[in-house]
C-alpha cells in the first residue's frame, strides 16, 4: 500500500490536490508561477520514498523528514509540481525500472544498477575513490543491531569471523550493503522491510541486523523495541545516499531536471541550509547521554599530552580537541601518575585513556579494535593508531662513551640496572631479558633515577625521553643510545568498564576523524608544531 502527497508551485494546485497537501508548502512567486504554469508538463513529477526516519517519513498523514523538506525547497525553487508515494524499497526499485516513478532518495550507487538509474561522474567514481560525490544527498553509516541481552556475548570483527563463528544475520531484500559484506556468504534470512528484521531481532529469531544507525535508533523508539535491541560499535561500512533518476521515465528532460536538482543541492550544502534542515530533524532519539563530559585520562608524557600552568597542553590535546568539538561532544582530559589513571580505566571511572598500547590483557577494560589486536602478531600499523613510540635505552651522558648496547644479554651478563615504569608493557623479549629492574612511578621520576645513578639505563620513547629531561632542565645530563629497542603504536581506547552510552561507537567516530585529520594533512601540522626538532621544547 502507497500513500500518494502531491506538491505544485501554489498557482497551478488544482482544489483537490491542495487539500490534500494544505499547509505542507510556501508559496512561489506570482511571476515565475505564471511562466511555469504555460510550460508545465501534464503531470507532477513522481518521488518514491521508503519508511526511513528521520530522513523521510509520514506524521499526522504527511511526508516529513530531512529528505521530504530538501526535495520540496528544491522542487519549488525548481518551479516543478511534484508528489511524494510511499512504498516498501523492492516496490520502489520495480517502479523505478519501469519508469512509474521518476527519482527516489536514499539509494546508493552500484554498476548493476546504471541500467536502471542515471548517475553523476562523481557519483560514479566514490567506489573507486572513496571521494564523496558534491551532489550525495546524504551519508548512511551501517551498524549490526543486536538483542541487548545477547550483546554481551557477540562480537563483530570481521565478516569472516561471522562465517565462522554461526551467526544468523538479517538482511533487507533487494539491499545492496557492500561487496565485502557478501563474500563471506554467511548465513542470512532476508525481510522485506527494516521493521521485519528488528522484530525478528527481539524474538530471537536472528542474532544480528545491519541497519543505518540513526534510522535505526529512531525505528527502535517508534516501535518501542530501544530497551530490547541495542548495537555493536564498530561500523560496517559509510557510503552516500543519492537521490536517483529513472532512466525509464518518461518526465521531460529527466537528465536536465536531474543536473538541475543536483545544483541546487549544492548550493543548499554550501550555504549551510542544508545542515540546518538536517540538525533540526535529526537530533532524535540516541539513548540518553549522562549530563557529564566524557572523561579521558592520562599521564604527563610530553609532548603527546602535559600541562602548563593547569591547563593541559600537546599533540594528543590539540588532536582530542578538534575532535571531539567535530563529533559536538563535551569532555576533559585529567591526569595523574599512570598507575592511578589505569585504576580509574579499570574501575569505569575514565571513559577513554590517552597513550596506551595494546596488551591482550587489558582487553577486558578496554574497547581495541581487530587491527589493533593484530599488531603484535602481523607487524602491520593500525590505520586507528594515535602515535607511534619508538623505545631507546637512555643513559647519563658521562658513561655513554663507555658503553655500547649489543643485546639484553649483554645488560644482564655486565649487571647493568633498568629501570621500568609502574604497570607500563613492554615488549615480549625485553620482558624475557630477565634483567634487574627498578621501578618508578612516571617518566620523570626514572629518569632522575638515572641522573642520580640508582639505574644504569632507562628505556623510554625517544620523543617523550627528548621533551621530558628538557622540561626538567636535565638535557645536558642524559643522552640516549642509537640502537632501538622496539616500536609500536600508541592508541586511545575507549572503556568497556565505563557506563558512558555508545561508547564503543564513538570511540569508531573518534578513530574516523583521526583518520581525517591524517588524510588532509592538520595532524601533521599540529605534530610539527610540538616537535619540530630533536630539542623542541614542549
Amino acid at each position: 500500500m502507497s500513500r500518494s502527497f502531491s506538491c505544485a508551485p501554489s498557482s497551478i494546485f488544482n482544489a483537490r490536490r491542495a487539500r490534500r497537501i494544505a499547509g505542507f508548502l510556501l508559496a512561489v512567486g506570482s511571476l515565475a508561477a505564471v511562466t511555469l504554469a504555460q510550460a508545465a508538463p501534464a503531470r507532477p513529477f513522481r518521488f518514491a520514498m521508503e519508511d526511513y526516519p528521520p530522513f523521510e517519513y509520514e506524521e499526522n498523514g504527511q511526508p516529513v523528514g530531512i529528505n521530504v523538506e530538501v526535495t520540496t525547497r528544491i522542487m519549488q525553487r525548481l518551479g516543478i509540481p511534484f508528489e511524494i508515494e510511499f512504498y516498501p524499497f523492492t516496490r520502489s526499485w520495480m517502479l523505478l525500472a519501469k519508469g512509474k516513478i521518476d527519482a527516489a532518495p536514499s539509494i546508493s550507487y552500484q554498476p548493476e544498477r546504471e541500467t536502471v538509474l542515471l548517475y553523476s561522474d562523481a557519483q560514479k567514481a566514490f567506489q573507486t575513490t572513496g571521494n564523496i560525490p558534491e551532489d550525495h544527498l546524504w551519508l548512511t553509516e551501517y551498524v549490526f543491531f543486536v538483542n541487548r541481552r545477547l550483546k554481551p556475548s557477540l562480537r563483530f570483527e570481521s565478516y569472516a569471523q561471522l562465517k565462522r563463528d554461526g551467526y544468523r544475520v538479517g538482511v533487507n531484500k533487494a539491499y545492496t550493503y557492500h561487496p565485502p559484506f557478501w563474500k563471506e556468504s554467511f548465513t542470512t534470512r532476508e525481510f522485506i522491510s527494516p521493521p521485519d528484521g528488528f522484530r525478528a531481532l527481539a524474538k530471537g529469531e536472528i542474532d544480528m541486523f545491519p541497519m543505518d544507525r540513526t534510522i535505526g535508533l529512531w525505528m527502535l523508539k517508534r516501535m518501542g523495541l530501544e530497551t530490547q535491541i541495542g548495537y555493536l560499535g564498530r561500523p560496517l561500512f559509510t557510503k552516500p545516499y543519492l537521490m536517483v533518476f529513472s532512466r525509464a521515465s518518461d518526465y521531460p528532460d529527466i537528465a536536465g531536471v536531474m543536473q538541475r536538482f543536483y545544483a541546487e543541492l549544492k548550493t543548499m550544502r554550501a550555504s549551510g541550509e542544508y545542515k540546518k534542515i538536517y540538525d533540526r530533524h535529526a537530533a532524535v532519539p540516541p539513548p540518553a547521554a549522562p549530563r557529564r563530559p566524557l572523561r579521558f585520562v592520562c599521564e604527563e608524557w610530553a609532548p603527546f599530552e602535559y600541562t602548563v600552568d593547569g591547563e593541559p597542553r600537546g599533540i594528543d590535546v590539540d588532536v582530542t580537541a578538534q575532535i571531539m568539538q567535530k563529533l559536538g561532544l563535551p569532555y576533559e582530559i585529567q591526569f595523574y601518575p599512570w598507575s592511578r589513571a589505569w585504576l580509574m580505566a579499570e574501575k569505569g571511572v575514565a571513559d577513554a585513556v590517552l597513550s596506551i598500547s595494546y596488551k591482550a590483557s587489558r582487553e577486558k577494560e578496554l574497547y581495541y579494535t581487530p587491527e589493533q589486536a593484530a599488531f603484535a602478531r602481523t607487524g602491520e600499523l593500525p590505520p586507528d593508531y594515535l602515535w607511534m613510540a619508538d623505545y631507546v635505552f637512555f643513559m647519563k651522558r658521562k658513561f655513554a662513551d663507555s658503553y655500547r648496547f649489543d643485546s639484553y644479554a649483554q645488560i644482564k651478563a655486565d649487571g647493568l640496572r633498568v629501570g621500568t615504569n609502574k604497570d607500563y608493557s613492554y615488549d615480549a623479549a625485553f620482558l624475557a631479558a630477565d634483567l634487574s629492574f627498578i621501578e618508578y612511578p612516571d617518566t620523570a621520576a626514572g629518569l632522575a633515577g638515572l641522573v642520580a645513578e640508582e639505574i644504569d639505563l632507562y628505556p623510554m620513547v625517544l620523543t617523550v625521553g627528548r621533551a621530558t629531561l628538557k622540561g626538567m632542565g636535565l638535557a645536558e645530563s642524559v643522552i640516549w643510545l642509537p640502537k632501538p629497542l622496539f616500536s609500536k603504536p600508541y592508541l586511545v581506547p575507549f572503556c568497556r568498564t565505563s557506563d558512558y552510552p555508545d561508547l564503543e561507537y564513538i570511540m569508531y567516530a573518534y578513530y574516523r576523524e583521526l583518520a581525517r585529520m591524517r588524510k588532509e594533512g592538520s595532524y601533521q601540522k599540529i605534530y610539527d608544531r610540538y616537535v619540530t626538532t630533536p630539542d623542541a621544547a614542549p
